[in-house]
């Protein structure tokens, strides 16, 4: 099995997300109610990373906003149960995530108010390009690091190429990604949502995303 089959992995949490909605009869089932609780708030933490990549129709200032939320729920966690949450390079890697996507978005409003910014860069989509150009420029399975080297050089052409023109690169860029389960791979051009960072007020959304962060804690652990 493909233990990196990001569709699938993306799936099964949209699928633990949607576990919400169920109208389900715990009255009786006290100890299943309290695993369903456990689960879906879990499944409600990892939404608001997961969707700001992969909910084409969220705007940059909701996407702000939810990495915000995302952010400071981790920490709370990772503060009452440490590793037994998520690993210390995990956390780490994805709170600087969360900073540079602010930084980021900060510095383009001084530098260029008008351009648009795609959070969704931050993944490794142009590395996996890059990767599959040098592997299907010929039929070798193996090379030493002077054709490594080589290939990947002219995969980086060939991505520059299909950047100066996109109408070259098919791909999926006509999918209708809105509502899509299990995506993977997704491009600017499939993006419906505001991303200029002139539409984004920072300090707002970063505080009204600790606001809601604080209100899910203290509606699944109680107001201490």
């Amino acid at each position: 099995a493909d233990k990196q089959n990001v569709p699938k992995a993306v799936n099964l949490l949209q699928s633990l997300f949607d576990l919400e909605k169920l109208k389900l009869d715990w009255e009786h089932l006290p100890l299943l109610l309290k695993h369903f609780c456990e689960i879906t708030f879990l499944a409600r933490v990892l939404s608001y990373f997961l969707f700001t990549f992969v909910d084409v129709e969220m705007s940059l200032a909701h996407q702000i906003q939810s990495i915000s939320t995302f952010a400071h729920l981790i920490t709370a966690m990772f503060q009452k149960h440490k590793t037994s949450f998520l690993t210390s390079t995990l956390i780490a890697d994805l709170q600087a995530i969360a900073k540079s996507t602010i930084f980021n978005t900060t510095q383009l409003q001084i530098v260029d108010p008008e351009s648009r910014y795609y959070i969704l860069f931050k993944g490794t989509d142009r590395l996996e390009g890059v990767f599959s150009h040098a592997w299907t420029q010929d039929h070798a399975h193996n090379f030493d690091i002077l054709q490594l080297a080589q290939k990947l050089s002219i995969g980086a052409k060939v991505n520059a190429i299909f950047q100066c023109y996109p109408d070259l690169d098919c791909s999926h860029i006509c999918r209708n990604l809105a509502k899509a389960q299990g995506v993977d791979h997704v491009n600017p051009t499939s993006w419906i949502g505001d991303v200029h960072v002139k539409n984004v007020d920072i300090k707002a959304k970063y505080y009204t995303g600790r606001d809601k962060a604080n209100s899910l804690l203290r509606k699944h652990f109680g107001k201490d």
